[in-house]
């Protein structure tokens, strides 16, 4: 090979160097490969800490997944979990960046996301999640890795998969019934003797054994369409189940034609509120101080507290 050959080879090699040490990727490497080496079946237990929020925690016992956040805890559907897990298993790196100004990735105390887990011999993998954006119109998002230098941005979108707390897993319903299926009802209250109506198929109206008074249909539907619609309301956790007696307020009970199992609602009256000696690590908001709560059947294990105090009184006197 001529010299001047290879004058000209070694500055095309002089000059590629050059090029790759000063390259706009050089500091964000592109390259795709899977974050953690777990095994679903593997862990144990997940802890997520979302902002401004107390520490979720995901336990596996005998019987399944619970969650515990303050001094609650719940059973959680598996398939809940799973999504959890997926996402983890399925950490795939875009590229990794090195960056003194994590901030502007979303890796501030009012926004990130904390999670750790563990799994086989009590092994601990943390990681924290900050902005999603999108990347030639596909979902990604940066996390950070504690056993990982530098910032990764990932495939698809994170924050919501983590982001749940534990009133996203609470029972909700209240009464869960379709009014037209009703056969009779019972109202019951400290200062009147008890109310019990039945239909009456052929005439369509509403009666009493016990009453001459007799209620028409339509009234009576829309009186049950107004509890069947008492729903999303928030948990009342500072109610004092000791004080139900001296709270009690009203009683509504309402069978029906097509299930077994009657629908019984209570009413308590909150004067003054009575609220548990042990406070719950998480102050409640407003919602929850309501001074009437709601208790049903069809959910023993939750209290409801009810703001409106118009609706209530028409529900518990109606007609």
């Amino acid at each position: 090979m001529k010299n001047k050959h290879l004058v000209l080879l070694f500055l095309i090699t002089l000059l590629v160097g050059l090029a790759m040490r000063r390259a706009p990727w050089r500091n964000s490497a592109f390259f795709q490969t899977k974050l953690l080496k777990i095994d679903p079946s593997e862990v144990q237990e997940i802890h997520i800490t979302l902002p401004a929020s107390p520490v979720i925690s995901y336990l596996r016992g005998d019987a399944g997944w619970s969650a515990e956040q303050g001094d609650r805890s719940v059973n959680i559907p598996t398939l809940d979990i799973d999504r959890m897990l997926v996402a983890l298993t399925d950490l795939r790196s875009i590229r990794i960046l090195k960056t003194k100004q994590a901030d502007t990735l979303g890796f501030i105390p009012s926004k990130i996301i904390q999670l750790s887990l563990t799994h086989g011999e009590n092994e601990i993998e943390t990681l924290e999640i900050g902005k999603e954006i999108m990347l030639n119109n596909e979902p990604a998002t940066y996390i950070q890795l504690t056993r990982h230098e530098g910032i990764y941005l990932v495939k698809n979108h994170l924050r919501k998969v983590f982001s749940r707390t534990l009133k996203d897993f609470r029972n909700q319903t209240i009464a869960l019934f379709d009014p037209s299926n009703v056969k009779d009802f019972t109202i019951f209250r400290q200062d009147i003797d008890s109310l019990y109506y039945q239909k009456n198929d052929s005439s369509g109206v509403w009666e009493s054994p016990s009453s001459s008074g007799v209620f028409h249909n339509d009234s009576v539907q829309i009186w049950l369409s107004q509890i069947a619609a008492l729903q999303n309301l928030a948990f009342s956790d500072f109610f004092d189940e000791s004080h139900k007696s001296e709270s009690f307020y009203a009683s509504i009970q309402l069978r029906f034609q097509l299930q077994a199992e009657p629908l019984t609602l209570t009413f308590f009256h909150l004067r003054p509120l009575n609220v548990p000696e042990e406070m719950p690590a998480q102050k409640p908001d407003r919602r929850q101080l309501a001074p009437f709560v709601v208790h049903s059947s069809q959910n023993p294990t939750n209290y409801f507290a009810m703001a409106d105090t118009t609706l209530l009184r028409h529900i518990c006197q109606p007609f």
